[in-house]
């Protein structure tokens, strides 16, 4: 059964992820960003190249922290599998539409088709890496067991973004029925803080308002004759 939300797929790791998510995402457009100025091209073809390396800083991100990874087909690249789900960090073309235009290769499309590992314990945000399993472990362990036939779900990160800013950040549970992607609770997880309006946006536009003319007084000056 497809998870109702990112929340839902990646459960009581679900916090630590968005925000990690976040943290890799706004390195690399922080990265990709200088090269496209300093590169002084007109062309954005290389800003939009850093999906490569956003899908391996965020597997990185992940293994540091006792994650395992899938291989995706037949490209090979590698997502963090986190609460038995897949983590998919993707830069959106300016011109993609994200239902037909993501599962657009092979690669993309195998995604959708990962099988659970049967062992996915270690270290995790909250485990801490110990080998030892509880009580608790050991019934999940054997619910994914039980689940391994089963395809994992598929948390889509959308990244938003232009050379001159990174626009937002949103995420979903993307489903893949009939020929297209299906979003589920898509949410903006990361967006851009507006700066507060200025004492200067309260002054009136010379169109508008009436005037004030300073008060002048003439006053009084005492001279000293030359005479």
């Amino acid at each position: 059964m497809v998870p109702s939300s990112p929340f839902e797929a990646l459960g009581a790791h679900a916090a630590d992820a968005r925000d990690l998510v976040i943290e890799v995402v706004q390195a690399r457009h922080a990265l990709a960003a200088d090269a496209h100025e300093a590169a002084a091209t007109r062309y954005t073809f290389g800003f939009g190249g850093q999906w490569r390396d956003l899908l391996e800083d965020t597997y990185e991100a992940f293994k540091d922290r006792g994650f395992q990874a899938h291989r995706l087909v037949p490209a090979g690249y590698r997502l963090p599998i986190v609460n038995g789900g897949l983590v998919f960090a993707w830069r959106v073309p300016a011109a993609a539409d994200v239902e037909s235009g993501f599962a657009t290769s092979k690669t993309r499309m195998s995604g959708f088709f990962a099988r659970r590992p049967v062992e996915m314990f270690g270290q995790s945000f909250i485990e801490g890496g110990g080998e030892t399993r509880n009580a608790s472990e050991q019934d999940e362990l054997e619910r994914m067991i039980l689940a391994a036939g089963e395809f994992m779900p598929v948390v889509l990160v959308m990244v938003h973004s232009t050379p001159r800013s990174l626009n937002a950040i949103d995420w979903a549970v993307a489903e893949y029925t009939g020929g297209a992607v299906h979003l589920h609770c898509e949410e903006t997880i990361w967006k851009p803080e507006f700066v507060a309006a200025s004492a200067a946006d309260d002054v009136e536009s010379f169109d508008s308002g009436t005037p004030v003319v300073p008060s002048l007084e003439l006053q009084v000056q005492d001279r000293t004759s030359d005479a």
